[in-house]
């Protein structure tokens, strides 16, 4: 369930969730110095002096450059300019343009007239709703099997769409119902043009692109986002030759030889239209080059009235920010748990008691590990399953590729009568080797579709050929018609991933010169994102013998992430912590699990799926107790739904002093079984918790009730952070439990519905309880005199306190006389 906070006001953007400014550092992130910076990007500031949060308004239009070492102007002259614009300092090196109204620059590009009258825009239209309702409407997900198709209506399940905006460094996230949404005006954005989508591999995006293009033909009368444009043109960046102009690709790829108009008539058409949507797939699987009209494009030097959506791997989003300026950014998460099951059930639409049973099987443990987010992963499953029903599934991802290439083979085999019984014939073998030097050696190049001259550079003709019969490599004609030849491709980035993590693996254990290999291949912390899927599978594959690879990745770390880490890089930092989860939970091989997780006593993620929390429970299960009682503090926040629940199970075994579940969507669950009954059964074993923060967790007052008796054990608590919940009724059970925590120094009920009454109880056991209590967030309350009557209670006790939106600072108590 995606929990929606309550519409901040004012008072709300000073108001912490878990940390209160540059003084709420816990010792232990002040201990860290790698972590020092982190607590910027989850709290709210309460100062009153400008930051990062108070820069972003809903009525600005903020232009921010995710580059690995500073937050730059991105903007062109004629953004920059004009009334009201802000040029803010956050820190070295570090500005934050807002680029407010309308430009006041004389020398902004004037408005272009309508395009050109002459160009036959019914019979483009006309070739494009064709290709899209023939060749976009089905999809070919097997490449062994080129007769199986699945129409997108009949499968398609809209996944999570999230879009992300940047206010005081937290992540905003607003569920999209799907991609289309994107291109609806918002007030921060009268017109989207520039959209930016995102998402893991195998997640959906170009299965999005192809709903979009077929939903576009289909849209006639139906959908009033999609007819104001007159066309549309996705283009697979994987299939652009270096030589290729724009409209050479929209040709190659989409449009028939035959269409009544040249690539000439069409360039003419484009410009200064803002009736085109241009849609470029695939931008991680595109070798970029810099004099290319696609790069143009991106840039905005070309075309700039068209829509353009580009989607992408998060590893080169910070590449594809600054490029392209994007005014939407949107990430895709994959399947929920609902649509899991819907899919299962359209997969399974003549057998639903093999649907049915397939779901009870997965409801268990597979569905929550996250793995079959990924909806290829969950039609590979499907695929599986109903070949081999009595097959295991587990949350690893290398297992089941390992299973599904087996199955590849088997297939394979029996279909020509080869006989299996003594393992993997030798020359299917070779062919399986010679794709995994075929798949590294392309990936090094960030080369995905391959001539003959290239695979016969690893490849015999024999070997080739076996693995096109297979379905490991597809067979395509290439896209030039001036030179048309045969050109091969895996059939999906992460099986060419998966192979070139195989022969990776062999390398390195193969290698006399381990060292100097990895050295090579991965040198930075930027070369092990960008090949991360290849490193994971590598682990999968060595298993105990990936200590190795994993100490190299500790020691990465530990020479770019040693200092303290700068605002810019924080998300750098955590993707390359997720990277190393997926490693020591794919491999099994958790020696150097302290060496990168616990040496400096934080873990923190924000924004993260499931497969990361389900990876992350199941090491620390595994870590030696002793080991986790380093671990000082844990930041678990901003998540679209609750995932956090495989890592609270595991809470007991350590000593923590600080924990923030904020944005966790810990709230509106079973009482009984749900994660605030977990919470409630670990909270009594962390005896020396100093902070806990449950801000923005949409908890009502029954999950409070749950939560109190777990909460009244925690006498050394200094800051119980609660705001922006649903807490109506629960003022005289907050009020008790100030009788409890005599350590409370810091307590936060902003937003969270209570009454003035409910409040003046809370505020009255603050004077009479807390002698030690220094803030008291309370909020802005409604009505006559509310701010007024909580103030008098507070100053008989504080008669030198200061008030500001809803918050007491409450300093030295009056003395006794």
């Amino acid at each position: 369930m995606d929990q929606k906070a309550p519409k901040a006001e004012k008072p709300s953007e000073t108001t912490p969730g878990c940390s209160t400014g540059d003084e709420g550092a816990t010792n232990a992130i002040k201990q860290s110095q790698g972590a020092g910076n982190m607590a910027l990007l989850d709290q709210e500031r309460e100062t009153g002096v400008l930051d990062v949060q108070e820069c972003y308004k809903d009525e600005d239009v903020v232009a921010f450059s995710e580059t690995e070492t500073t937050v730059t102007q991105i903007a062109g002259q004629s953004q920059v300019s004009g009334q009201g614009n802000k040029v803010i300092n956050i820190g070295p090196n570090s500005n934050v343009n807002i680029f407010h109204g309308t430009s006041d620059d004389t020398n902004t590009v004037p408005s272009i007239g309508s395009p050109s009258e002459d160009f036959p825009l019914a019979p483009c239209q006309d070739a494009l709703r064709a290709y899209f309702k023939t060749r976009m409407s089905y999809l070919h997900p097997l490449a062994w099997n080129e007769t199986f198709t699945m129409k997108i209506q009949d499968v398609f399940t809209t996944v999570d769409l999230v879009t992300r905006t940047q206010q005081g460094g937290n992540i905003k996230r607003r569920a999209l119902p799907s991609t289309v949404d994107a291109l609806i005006a918002r007030p921060d954005c009268p017109q989207p043009r520039r959209i930016l989508v995102e998402g893991n591999a195998g997640i959906g995006k170009t299965t999005e692109v192809s709903k979009l293009a077929f939903d576009w033909a289909e849209s006639e009368g139906r959908s009033p986002i999609l007819e104001k444009y007159d066309l549309v043109f996705p283009i697979a960046l994987r299939k652009v030759g270096e030589s290729q102009s724009l409209t050479e690709c929209i040709f190659d790829q989409l449009l028939p030889k035959d269409v009544p108009f040249q690539e000439s008539d069409l360039e003419t058409y484009l410009k200064g239209n803002d009736r085109v949507l241009i849609i470029l797939d695939g931008f991680d699987e595109w070798a970029e080059y810099k004099e290319h009209g696609i790069t143009d494009l991106v840039t905005g030097k070309i075309l700039r009235e068209c829509s353009l959506l580009v989607t992408t791997r998060p590893s080169h989003t910070p590449q594809l920010h600054s490029l392209m300026c994007p005014d939407t950014r949107v990430e895709v998460t994959g399947f929920s748990r609902g649509n899991i099951r819907t899919y299962i059930h359209k997969f399974f639409k003549g057998d639903q008691d093999k649907a049915a049973a397939l779901v009870k099987k997965m409801d268990s443990f597979l569905i929550p590990s996250g793995i079959l987010a990924t909806p290829i992963l969950l039609l590979l499953t499907c695929i599986m399953w109903e070949e081999n029903p009595d097959m295991v599934l587990g949350g690893r991802i290398g297992p089941l590729y390992d299973e599904l290439v087996s199955f590849i083979v088997r297939r394979h085999c029996a279909k020509n009568k080869i006989a299996f019984n003594q393992g993997i014939p030798d020359n299917i073998k070779d062919a399986l080797l010679c794709a995994g030097a075929l798949a590294f050696n392309g990936l090094l190049q960030n080369n995905l579709v391959y001539n003959k001259d290239d695979v016969a550079k690893y490849c015999s003709r024999e070997s080739l050929q076996k693995l096109v019969l297979l379905g490991i490599l597809h067979r395509q004609e290439s896209p030039s018609r001036l030179n048309p030849s045969d050109q091969f491709s895996f059939s999906h980035k992460t099986m060419q991933e998966y192979f070139a993590g195989l022969y990776f693996a062999k390398k390195l254990q193969d290698e006399p010169a381990l060292q100097s290999t990895l050295n090579m291949y991965l040198r930075t912390a930027r070369s092990v994102r960008e090949f991360e899927n290849v490193v994971v599978f590598a682990c999968s594959k060595l298993g105990c013998e990936a200590d190795v690879l994993l100490a190299h990745l500790v020691n990465i770390y530990q020479e770019e992430f040693r200092s303290q880490i700068e605002f810019d890089l924080l998300r750098h930092h955590e993707a390359y912590l997720e990277i190393a989860l997926f490693c020591f939970y794919e491999s099994g091989c958790l020696s150097q699990f302290e060496n990168i997780f616990l040496t400096k006593g934080v873990i923190q993620f924000s924004g993260v799926g499931p497969r990361v929390y389900n990876a992350l429970g199941n090491v620390l299960n595994k870590i030696p107790s002793e080991s986790l009682r380093n671990l000082e503090a844990l930041w678990l926040t901003n998540t679209w739904q609750c995932f956090v629940v495989p890592v609270i199970d595991s809470l007991k075994m350590m000593n923590l002093s600080e924990l923030n579940l904020r944005s966790a969507c810990l709230g509106g669950h079973d009482s009984n079984t749900g994660p605030c009954a977990r919470l409630s059964q670990q909270l009594p074993h962390l005896t020396g918790l100093r902070k806990l923060g449950l801000s923005y967790n949409g908890l009502l007052c029954s999950d409070l009730l749950v939560l109190l008796p777990s909460l009244k054990t925690l006498v050394k608590l200094e800051g119980l952070y609660l705001s922006c919940n649903k807490l109506a009724g629960c003022g005289k059970s907050l009020a008790e439990l100030l009788c409890s925590l005599r350590s409370l120094e810091e307590l936060w009920v902003c937003d969270c519905r209570l009454s003035l009454e409910e409040v003046l109880q809370i505020a009255t056991a603050v004077v009479q309880h807390r002698p030690k209590m220094r803030k008291f967030g309370y909020g802005r309350l409604t009505g006559p005199g509310g701010d007024k009557k909580v103030q008098d209670v507070l100053r008989g006790k504080w008669p030198d306190a200061t008030y500001r939106w809803g918050i007491a600072y409450l300093g030295q108590p009056k003395l006794p006389s």
